[in-house]
């Protein structure tokens, strides 16, 4: 897809944001370039994160068969704070 000059906006967005673009003296493109940047931006972020929960996710997985707190464990720390809290 090639990049036009022109992009089209609902009827309600437009009028609002040349209304802006107005009250701060820019032009009612650079409110639009704003903003089609920061949705580039956030695009990039959340496939950012998707990657970094997957990772996390496979990890999980891959060390799920390790029994990290047996409850021999378990009822010591429990028994232990047993006794600080009286």
């Amino acid at each position: 897809m090639t990049p036009t000059e022109n992009i089209a906006l609902a009827p309600g967005v437009l009028e609002p944001v040349g209304t802006l673009a107005d009250r701060q003296g820019k032009t009612a493109d650079e409110p639009r370039n704003q903003t089609a940047v920061r949705l580039l931006e956030s695009q990039k972020d959340l496939g950012n994160l998707r990657s970094f929960v997957a990772r996390n996710r496979a990890n999980a997985e891959a060390h799920a068969s390790r029994n990290l707190a047996p409850p021999r464990l378990i009822a010591e720390s429990r028994a232990e704070r047993r006794r600080w809290n009286m």
